[in-house]
């Protein structure tokens, strides 16, 4: 389990996601960064992205139930578009999927 991420990390991570184009979504702040489009994507920042140089960020469609990493943080609109070209459902014995259920 990481240390818990820097105000300051979670901060620069928001402003990122703002930047794109992504509105926040604080109901899970303590465990995730989480940014939306307000429809059906959204995209993940897990405690460990602000402990590397090379952080990657997972795109989730939720209405498709696909999800992709990446380590640029993508508009929504390259978000819906990576999804389509490379979106694969998660993996129900990846790390990311058990923290999420």
């Amino acid at each position: 389990m990481g240390t818990p991420r820097s105000s300051v990390e979670s901060k620069a991570i928001e402003q990122r996601f703002v930047g794109a184009g992504w509105e926040l979504d604080g109901s899970f702040s303590e465990h995730l960064i989480v940014g939306h489009d307000g429809d059906s994507l959204s995209i993940l920042a897990y405690p460990q992205a602000g402990e590397t140089e090379d952080p990657v960020f997972e795109l989730v469609d939720h209405e498709s139930n696909l999800t992709y990493g990446v380590q640029e943080i993508p508009s929504p609109q390259q978000a819906a578009q990576l999804l389509r070209e490379h979106g694969q459902p998660p993996e129900e014995d990846s790390d990311d999927y058990q923290r999420l259920s």
